[in-house]
């Protein structure tokens, strides 16, 4: 499918806006800087976004969903739970470190309205809650993890990604934990023992 030019002047802005959020934070930027990065006018800008939250907003979705994909490329149905289960959760924290990281002062500013900061985390928790059942699910058919009606996946599933979507508030947010990945691999192996 041709991305359409729409698409095209949208992510233009959006990569705009990334490197502005990235150098100066978000209260400091306004639809002014993003329009001078991308070298288009206020109104083209305002055509696509009614303001600079809706910018990030979309820029957040952007690094979110390349951040699942990711991490969704190291899951497999050949895996064993616990394997499957903690390069998903490794993976994500370290792609949401790097965010950490780039985006520092942007994180800084949207830390001071922490509620907003932790909605705009958890907007993509249906995604996360599927890709969480999908590992549930190939762990129970390869006989990895017990048995489980459908109502009790659904629920394991809410479960475990809201743990570790806590975690990851914990380390990201907090800055709590600064070597997780031994942490997680540990957590996974607990969880996976009491579901077997």
């Amino acid at each position: 499918m041709k991305r359409t030019e729409n698409d095209q002047v949208r992510e233009e802005i959006i990569l705009a806006a990334e490197v502005v959020f990235e150098r100066y934070g978000y209260i400091r930027v306004s639809m002014q800087d993003i329009s001078d990065e991308c070298k288009k006018g206020r109104s083209t800008i305002y055509h696509y976004f009614k303001n600079k939250e809706e910018v990030l907003d979309a820029l957040c979705e952007k690094l979110f969903l390349n951040c699942l994909a990711e991490s969704e490329a190291t899951i497999s149905k050949r895996r064993s739970f616990s394997a499957n289960i903690e390069s998903f959760n490794i993976t994500k924290l370290k792609n949401l470190r790097h965010f950490a990281a780039k985006y520092k002062l942007a994180i800084d500013d949207l830390r001071l309205d922490l509620a907003g900061f932790i909605l705009k985390m958890r907007a993509f928790a249906e995604r996360e809650v599927a890709l969480v059942r999908q590992i549930i699910e190939w762990g129970v058919e390869n006989k990895d993890i017990s048995q489980f009606t459908t109502e009790e996946i659904d629920f394991l599933s809410v479960t475990l990604n809201s743990a570790f979507k806590s975690f990851e508030q914990e380390v990201i947010v907090f800055g709590k934990f600064p070597q997780t990945d031994s942490q997680v691999a540990w957590l996974a192996q607990m969880i996976h023992k009491g579901l077997s």
